[in-house]
């Protein structure tokens, strides 16, 4: 909106101040004349609204202060900025004025120049908060939008996952701790059976928010093709062929911007053999047997293009009854939080599955979830989480 099409409420019981003000502002401006407070209460609240009010302070009934002062408790009309014209022009009167809500201050007589300089402006800042106050009504609308886009993504999402009745029939006891940062998570979980043996997957996508969702939707398309449809048990095999779906989907070479993929670990359990293999990337798959933790290195190389592309190791383990294994993402032991705000790091969470391990595992679940939200208090989450554990049988 340009200043020409401006409209300004003068108020003033002088009809020569009156006279003067008008042949001064009507070659800028629209008009509206009160001669008095309780007449400009009722046109600065009216249809059409003034844009802003030239008021003087000494009128009949309530004086300009008063009717400042009341303009401003009115939420219709509050936001009108209010320039005081008058010959009260002491220290007081001023501090008076600018405590009743007035934007400016101009003595009697004003100069003209200076008198339309000073409209100009402020009319100029009214313009530019009422496009940004518009502008921001429609990012919260778009984000409102977005947001339950979202969170209807996040409907989508979990029920991608495999469901509690298909777990509890393929795994032995067991949790699961999946918290994302944001609505939607980029770590993921999967479950499924081949034959005799029951594929686990454990999986951080790059980033997360969005971005990472898309790339765990993606992931457990693919993994559900390789296992369910492929019939592909063997971890290392399954990472092998994992990454190459992720470098052909996502056109990736050395020189391409986009390089996300994920950091995975992949067991699969025969309970006849009593062998549990596994392959990892990044990701390593622990196991505590009679107190003590075993790390079962994962590979350095991503499930994406990378610096070092050879197959995954596959690991075969022999497992005992009563041996707790846990695969998790980097959210867990990358959160910030305790007395000094550091990292849980990998070496903290280590402790804690030694700690939690002799524990049914609905009560694993609820001591890492608790310990992580004491450890996380008011704080921000760091990151999504996942954690999975399995006791053996």
């Amino acid at each position: 909106m340009s200043d020409s099409k401006s409209l300004i409420l003068v108020v003033d019981d002088s009809r020569l101040s009156i006279e003067i003000l008008k042949d001064i502002l009507l070659k800028h401006y629209r008009l509206l004349i009160a001669e008095n407070g309780l007449e400009a209460l009722k046109l600065a609240c009216g249809d059409p609204r003034p844009d802003l009010i030239l008021m003087d302070v000494v009128m009949p009934g309530i004086d300009g202060f008063e009717t400042c002062r009341r303009l401003k408790t009115m939420p219709e009309c509050c936001d009108i900025p209010v320039i005081f014209l008058t010959s009260q022009t002491t220290g007081e009167n001023i501090i008076q004025g600018f405590d009743a809500g007035a934007v400016d201050y101009i003595p009697k007589p004003f100069n003209i120049p200076e008198l339309l300089v000073r409209v100009r402006n402020h009319l100029t800042l009214k313009f530019a908060r009422d496009q940004n106050e518009r502008l921001m009504e429609k990012v919260e609308t778009i984000n409102s939008k977005l947001t339950a886009g979202i969170r209807y993504a996040r409907k989508i999402q979990s029920a991608s996952l495999p469901d509690a009745a298909l777990m509890k029939s393929l795994l032995p006891p067991h949790f699961v701790f999946l918290q994302p940062k944001e609505i939607v998570s980029g770590d993921f979980y999967w479950v499924g059976e081949v034959e005799d043996n029951v594929v686990v997957v454990v999986a951080d996508s790059t980033g997360h928010g969005v971005p990472g969702a898309f790339m765990s939707m993606f992931g457990m398309a693919q993994i559900n093709q390789i296992v369910a449809v492929q019939k592909i048990c063997t971890p290392s095999v399954i990472l092998d062929t994992l990454r190459k779906e992720v470098i052909k989907a996502f056109k990736q070479t050395e020189a391409s911007e986009i390089k996300d993929g994920m950091d995975i670990s992949v067991i699969s359990l025969n309970r006849e053999s009593r062998t549990i293999q596994f392959a990892g990337a990044f990701n390593p798959l622990y196991m505590v047997r009679g107190g003590v933790l075993e790390a079962i290195p994962a590979d350095s190389m991503p499930i994406s293009i990378g610096l070092r592309y050879k197959s995954y190791t596959n690991h075969v383990l022999e497992y005992q009854t009563g041996d707790c294994f846990y695969m998790a993402s980097d959210g867990y032991a990358s959160q910030f939080g305790g007395p000094n705000d550091k990292k849980i790091k990998t070496s903290g969470l280590k402790k804690l599955m030694v700690e939690y391990a002799p524990l049914p595992m609905d009560a694993q679940k609820k001591a890492f979830t608790s310990f992580f939200e004491n450890w996380k208090g008011n704080g921000e989450q760091t990151d999504d989480v996942l954690l999975m554990g399995l006791r053996m049988e």
